[in-house]
């Protein structure tokens, strides 16, 4: 025998789909665009009674030919429809429908998220003693995602702010980042930063060879002193 919790949560769900109740993933919409959020394969009758809410807070309401609320448009087909929408009109909204005798005919449930586009970005570099700081300007949110390529090939870095050792950088190295969020996408510029490459051995044998020379000539010029 089922437990009373699992009985309980199959007669919740049964409910929510015998009354036409449906939840979606959030609707990710740039500012600017249009919106409309239907009912689907619901059919409103002129006599049935018409309600949307905004995060809870009615935004509309028509009893039969009355229309008691009128925050936003909406079409004879009950359809909600968002034009030129902002951030601040992300959030949730609720359709609901019901026949002359209060009765639930359906309801749609929909998150709608708006999203400025990601900035153009660029990537600004600094050449330190252990390698060169890369920064890619954009934005930093949690909204944005940030990627890295390495002479064309993408790099497992995923911040805004990147360093690469001397010994991971080589002459002729580019690098360019790309911002992104669920409505858009931007590269920056390749660059290549130029920095030089030093090599500790090498730089620490051509200092010896020097101090070599140097003293060879110092010598000379006290044997010649000398004669």
């Amino acid at each position: 025998m089922l437990p009373n919790r699992i009985i309980t949560l199959l007669i919740n769900l049964i409910f929510m789909f015998s009354a036409g109740k449906f939840v979606s993933s959030c609707i990710y919409k740039a500012v600017g665009d249009k919106v409309v959020i239907s009912f689907d394969d619901a059919i409103l009758q002129k006599d049935n009674e018409l309600k949307w809410t905004h995060d809870k807070q009615k935004v509309y309401l028509r009893k039969g030919s009355q229309i008691k609320l009128n925050q936003l448009n909406v079409s004879e087909d009950g359809s909600l429809i968002l034009e030129n929408i902002q951030k601040d009109q992300s959030g949730e909204y609720k359709g609901i429908i019901y026949d002359t005798d209060g009765k639930l005919i359906t309801e749609t449930v929909q998150q709608l998220c708006v999203l400025e586009p990601v900035p153009e970005p660029t990537v600004l570099f600094e050449c330190v003693e252990k390698g060169v700081n890369l920064n890619c300007s954009a934005v930093n949110n949690a909204e944005v995602v940030v990627s890295w390529m390495k002479n064309g090939i993408k790099t497992s870095a995923t911040r805004l702010f990147l360093h690469v050792t001397s010994s991971e950088l080589k002459s002729g190295d580019n690098f360019s980042c790309t911002v992104s969020n669920q409505i858009s996408k931007k590269s920056a510029e390749v660059v290549k930063p130029g920095c030089v490459v030093t090599d500790l051995h090498t730089t620490t044998a051509n200092e010896d060879k020097t101090r070599e020379m140097n003293n060879q000539s110092e010598n000379k010029n006290i044997k010649g002193n000398c004669s």
